[in-house]
Formats: structure tokens, C-alpha cells, sequence
């Protein structure tokens, strides 16, 4: 074991941590990540202390391999970046950066100071960056590259006893920041770690403390309960601490109500939790994970999971309230709901369109088309006005022989198309209202010249134009 000394103001040499070797604390360095070991080892030639931190040291230690490895430097955000071009700042108020390699994200903190209390933001050094953690086993340093473990506040020693032991003192460290009582329950849950009986006591006197914390973060902390794979256990230390009332008012009310809604409670986060062993491999999403929390609510609800066009907006109203005062991501929630519904063999946002009443109907079937006087023909060229047509049939029908107007646009665009004349009379003239188009074959020109000759065009064109119906060139 090895010992980190550091100058005091008065110039005096004291030892501030340990460092223990790999013999010591016997970290596999095979389950480091290879990109995390890389952005320490770029941050290092670039003349900068970094460190693995926080949960994934502590899972290193109890032979685990972390899901997700945070780094700690004394660079700051501005020099981060510069460091990776593929990187990128997050923050207002915490700014810190996000290293991306791959799939794979990678959160790089710099150093903080004490010198505002342990909420503080300003830029400090590592010996008071391992002060301001909430617990010890969260405030230990690693360095893969030399294989060391740093220890400024004891860590190792409560983690290999299995001790959840702060380092802010108790009469603060809840004050300044009430989620960390959600955080102590969970790291205990996850670990198997026992919590003293002072920081038990500590946590019932501050419990109300909670109700004043930020709901972006409870819903932060909410998901990751749900994702932890011990989210019954953890669910329930919160319901016995008295603090699940902050964080999900609804669902305490809800357990209470009568015992067997807390049984199908916890039956149904066991066996969310119970799916990172059945489903190894799989991307566990959030939709999935609130589904499971929704489920004993919404089925106890009646009425509400039904083939109805409004039931999934109903269960979207019920899951908003139950959840309340939680954030949760809308398009996850939408998603969760869903899979409910699915589950019953529901689908309400791929329901197939029932057909109107006058959909699927061919013209014949939807019989005449009202017509008033004065309306354009649909054969007519030019926005030329008609009259309805002079015949037997009632008024406002069309003559026998005579098309749609859809109908006769459709067979006007194909012939365009293919060079043909327009649909109408001889010589490609539109036919008068009233009167049935000749057949193909006897469509010819008085000419004898091709429909497709520069003088059959204009000859066209010139008839076309003639104001007088019954002027030379007109439609016989």
C-alpha cells in the first residue's frame, strides 16, 4: 500500500490517501472498458490527471462489470473538448462532457471544490472532489493505467465490510440534497450493503425533506430503480422510509387501498426484474419499464383497456395522474400504455379506417351528380360555360354516354400521356354538353393529316379557340 501526501497551507506534509496496488485491491483490469481506458489515456498525454469514479469502481471492486464508467479529470469542459472532436458539452448550472465512441457514451467530469458546500460548482482538485460525494463507496479514484485505487475518505475498507457509510456528516448531507436518501436505499438494494443505524434514524428525520426535491430529478431517479433490477426491493425501503409517497403519491394510495393491489404491484416489478436474466442481451426501453409499474393500476381501473376509438386516451389521462408529479418522457409513456393495450390483444393507434358511406361506391352506385345551371361542363375547355344538357333525363343528370367529370379528366391525362387526342369530338374538338364522344376508330381528321402533324395542331388549337359554337370547324 502506498500513501498520498499533500502540503498543508502552513507548509505542512500530512497524508491525505491511500493508494492501494493491484495485489491489493485485486480489480480485474479486463472488465475495464477499452474506450474508457483510452479517454483516460489521451486525457493523461495531454498533460491531465483522470480517473475512473463513482458506481463503476465499486462495482470493479465487488467483481462486477459496470454498465457505465464515469471519468473524473482536472481538465476542464473547454479543454475536454478540444482533447475529443467527438465530444460535446452539456449543462447550465453542472457543465459537464459527454465523449461519444461508437454507441457508447462516456460522462467526463472535472474535479469539484467544497468551497460553496457540497452542492457547489466551481473547479477544485481531486482531494476536494472526494469530499463532496455522498458515500464512501461512491468516492473512490482508479487509475487503469497504473492499475492504483485512490482512497481519500475510506471507501475500501466500508465496501469490503459491506457498509454504506456517508462522508458529508449526517446533520447536512440529506439537508443539502434530499435525493441522496433515494440513493443510499438503492445503492443498499443493489449491493447487499447493510445502512448504519444512524443513517437510518437520519433518513426517517429528513424524509419530508424529499418533497421539495426537483421532479426532472425524482423522475431520474425513478427510472433508474425501475432499470436497477431490484426494483421491488428498492420500491419497497422507500414505501418503508417513507418516502415512495413523495416520489409516486398515487401508487402508495393505491397499495393501501387493499393488500392484494400491493401483491400485483410487486409481482409485476419482479418480473421486471426478473427480465435481465430471461432477456440477456436485450435493450431494456423505458416504455417496457413503465408498463410494468402501470400495470396493477390500469387493470384494476374498469373500462379503461377496451376496443373503444377514446379507451387509449383514457388510459393515457389515468397513466398521467397515477404518476404525477413525475416527468416522464411523453412518446415513452404513449409507447408503455400501448404495450398494455397489446397485451390484450389491442391495438388502437393501427385500427384499420372504416369505410364511410360513400366510400367504396362506384359512380353508378352514387347515381346522378346534382348539377347546378351554369356550371363548368366536365368536358369543357378553356373554363367555357354550358348549359345543362336538353333531354329527357332529369335535370342535373348526366347524358347517357357522357362521363364523370373525374372519370373524363382521368381518360384526358392517360391519353395525354400517350400522346393521343383529348377526349371530345371528331378532329380532337371537346364535345358539346349533351353529346356522346364518337369511338376511337372513326376519329380522323377532314384533312387526312396525322393527329400528331404540326397542322392538325393548329388546326386544333385554331378550332378550340372559336367563340361560336357553330362557326366553321366546330363539332358536327
Amino acid at each position: 500500500m502506498l500513501i498520498r501526501y499533500r502540503k498543508t497551507d502552513e507548509g505542512k506534509v500530512v497524508a491525505r490517501a491511500l493508494v492501494y496496488t493491484a495485489d491489493e485491491h485485486g480489480i480485474d483490469p479486463a472488465k475495464v472498458d477499452f474506450d474508457a481506458r483510452r479517454i483516460i489515456e489521451r486525457l493523461r498525454e495531454s498533460g491531465h490527471e483522470a480517473f475512473i469514479v463513482g458506481g463503476a469502481v465499486r462495482d470493479l471492486l465487488l467483481g462486477r462489470t459496470p454498465k457505465d464508467f464515469d471519468i473524473v479529470t482536472d481538465a476542464e469542459p473547454a479543454k475536454i473538448k478540444r482533447v475529443f472532436r467527438n465530444a460535446r458539452v452539456i449543462g447550465r448550472r453542472f457543465r459537464l462532457v459527454h465523449v461519444y465512441a461508437g454507441p457508447k457514451i462516456f460522462e467526463v467530469s472535472t474535479f469539484r471544490s467544497i468551497a460553496n458546500g457540497t452542492i457547489g460548482n466551481e473547479y477544485g482538485c481531486i482531494d476536494e472532489d472526494a469530499l463532496r460525494r455522498d458515500f464512501t463507496c461512491n468516492a473512490l479514484y482508479y487509475d487503469p493505467l497504473q492499475q492504483q485505487l485512490v482512497d481519500f475518505v475510506g471507501g475500501f475498507k466500508h465496501v469490503k465490510s459491506r457498509r454504506i457509510v456517508p462522508v458529508i456528516p449526517l446533520k447536512s448531507i440529506f439537508v443539502e440534497d434530499p435525493v441522496r436518501m433515494i440513493r443510499c436505499l438503492k445503492y443498499a438494494a443493489t449491493t447487499g450493503f447493510r445502512i448504519p443505524l444512524r443513517t437510518r434514524w437520519a433518513i426517517k428525520r429528513d424524509s419530508k425533506l424529499l418533497a421539495e426535491a426537483s421532479s426532472s430529478r425524482l423522475t431520474e431517479e425513478f427510472l433508474k430503480i425501475l432499470a436497477s433490477g431490484r426494483s421491488a426491493e428498492i420500491l419497497s425501503g422507500l414505501e418503508g422510509f417513507g418516502l415512495l409517497g413523495h416520489i409516486v403519491p398515487a401508487c402508495v394510495d393505491f397499495a393501501a387501498r387493499d393488500g392484494r393491489n400491493k401483491s400485483a404491484l410487486l409481482a409485476s416489478l419482479a418480473e421486471l426484474d426478473g427480465l435481465d436474466a430471461a432477456a440477456a442481451g436485450r435493450e431494456r426501453r423505458l416504455s417496457l419499464l413503465i408498463s410494468h409499474f402501470l400495470k396493477p393500476w390500469i387493470e384494476s381501473l374498469t373500462g379503461v383497456i377496451e376496443d373503444r376509438p377514446e379507451a387509449f386516451q383514457e388510459a393515457l389521462q389515468q397513466a398521467r395522474t397515477y404518476l404525477a408529479p413525475l416527468n416522464l418522457p411523453r412518446v415513452e409513456l404513449e409507447a408503455a400504455v400501448l404495450v398494455l393495450f397489446k397485451k390484450r390483444g389491442l391495438s388502437p393507434l393501427e385500427r384499420p379506417r372504416r369505410p364511410g358511406p360513400e366510400r367504396g361506391r362506384t359512380a353508378q352506385d352514387r347515381g346522378p351528380v346534382a348539377r347546378s345551371a351554369g356550371s363548368r361542363s366536365p368536358s369543357g375547355r378553356g373554363g367555357q360555360l354550358v348549359a345543362p344538357a336538353a333531354s329527357g333525363a332529369p335535370e342535373g343528370a348526366i347524358p347517357d354516354g357522357q362521363e364523370s367529370a373525374d372519370a373524363s379528366k382521368a381518360r384526358k391525362r392517360r391519353r395525354g400521356r400517350h400522346g393521343g387526342s383529348r377526349e371530345g369530338g371528331g378532329n380532337g374538338v371537346p364535345a358539346k354538353p349533351g353529346e356522346t364522344a364518337p369511338p376511337a376508330s372513326e376519329r380522323t381528321n377532314e384533312s387526312g393529316l396525322s393527329r400528331t402533324s404540326g397542322a392538325a395542331r393548329r388546326r386544333r388549337k385554331r378550332l378550340r379557340k372559336s367563340p361560336d359554337p357553330g362557326s366553321e370547324g366546330s363539332a358536327q
